[in-house]
């Protein structure tokens, strides 16, 4: 054995408390926030050209969160004097859902174009905002963007005052690993006149569809402040500013969904332990109202207690399970243990082999149930046992 000893003291001593310097580790003293000194919810000022911001601003990806962003912002542009936003989708059926969403939230028809060409949409558009689901589609969505990025010719943008210069801003909603944003950042920063930038949101489709959703973005300062002000409040009601580095903004993104799957997965032991022992998952629930008071909780055991699992509104399986692989991913390439995430992980995966991957996230508590003899979601329910 080595002679080398750690330098603990044997006989340790609490040293006496001192009083703190004015200025300490992390910076001065800030007092908690109250409603009159909320900070903005957008943290750059506003750009100041004698043109609007932007000649032309498109939407790609009309999914469950993007036909909700995608017509909040129409109707914005519209109510601004601005011209129709273009809309994409790669699937013809999510177009007609767009739509459907549209007419019945009263989205003018003259506030949006659908396009059905993505190069049309990078030749002629200086705000490019995308909403895709996963790394592969974002990859090769953005291809084709670039390409007709690079035949553009004399479009304003408003990044130069006067709506003289040519600059396309890219806003990726996506959720998508670290890397292949930092990727797409190289390969916009590979030819002039593109700026890319990292912008994932957090909220469900529900917040999206009252624009209630935070947007935590990353990359070039001046396309961040023309991208925060042309998105908030149109879909979003506070911006969140993580630096230059694209990738930041991605791993914040993970790590907030790291919690969420983390309250998840606790909800669902608790509540499995309270079915098995008789206490009562009733009364969990008034506990959590009274003593916790958060929406989302109160949400997620309202959906568990009820065995309540229609994606429709939420978050499904099939991205929870993408969004765990994310997470102990980028876990494991900084030496973070996170077995919270290993056995949600497990959990989602049993049940989506049952259910399948368009059930709510919450659906996990079908996996915790099976280790626990329940049936998955059936409550008390108990499994038939095996027979030879």
């Amino acid at each position: 054995m080595s002679g080398l000893r750690a330098h603990f003291n044997t006989d340790p001593v609490t040293p006496p408390v001192e009083k703190a310097e004015e200025e300490t580790f992390g910076g001065n003293y800030e007092p908690p926030r109250t409603p009159a000194n909320e900070p903005e919810p957008i943290p750059f000022s506003r750009p100041t050209t004698p043109t609007p911001a932007h000649d032309q601003i498109a939407f790609a990806g009309l999914g469950a969160m993007g036909k909700r962003m995608a017509s909040n912002l129409a109707k914005h542009l519209a109510s601004e004097g601005q011209p129709p936003l273009l809309v994409y989708n790669r699937k013809e059926d999510g177009v007609q859902k767009f739509l459907e969403y549209a007419s019945a939230h009263e989205v003018p028809e003259d506030a949006y174009k659908v396009v059905s060409d993505l190069e049309e949409i990078g030749r002629t558009a200086d705000l490019v905002v995308t909403s895709l689901a996963g790394d592969e589609a974002v990859e090769q969505v953005y291809e084709k963007l670039f390409a007709g990025q690079q035949t553009q010719k004399g479009t304003g943008d408003g990044i130069v005052p006067g709506g003289r210069g040519r600059t396309t801003v890219f806003v990726d909603t996506s959720t998508i690993y670290p890397t292949t944003a930092g990727k797409l950042e190289r390969l916009a920063s590979s030819a002039p006149h593109r700026s890319f930038l990292s912008c994932p949101v957090f909220g469900v489709p529900k917040a999206a569809e009252t624009a209630d959703l935070i947007l935590a973005i990353s990359g070039d300062y001046f396309a961040k402040k023309h991208a925060a002000h042309a998105l908030v409040p149109a879909i979003g009601k506070k911006v969140m500013d993580l630096g230059s580095n694209v990738e930041r903004a991605m791993s914040f993104k993970l790590v907030g969904n790291a919690l969420e799957l983390g309250f998840i997965e606790l909800l669902a032991e608790c509540f499995t332990l309270c079915d098995q022992s008789g206490v009562g998952a009733d009364k969990l629930v008034e506990l959590i109202k009274d003593q916790h008071k958060s929406p989302a909780l109160i949400r997620y055991a309202d959906r568990i207690t009820k065995n309540r699992f229609d994606s429709e509104g939420g978050f499904n399986l099939g991205g929870g399970i993408t969004d765990a692989r994310n997470i102990r991913q980028l876990a494991e390439s900084h030496n973070v243990p996170m077995p919270t995430m290993d056995v949600a992980q497990q959990h989602m995966l049993s049940a989506r082999a049952h259910g399948g991957d368009e059930m709510d996230w919450t659906a996990l508590v079908g996996g915790q149930r099976i280790a626990a003899g329940l049936k998955p979601f059936a409550g008390r329910s108990r499994l038939e046992r095996y027979e030879d």
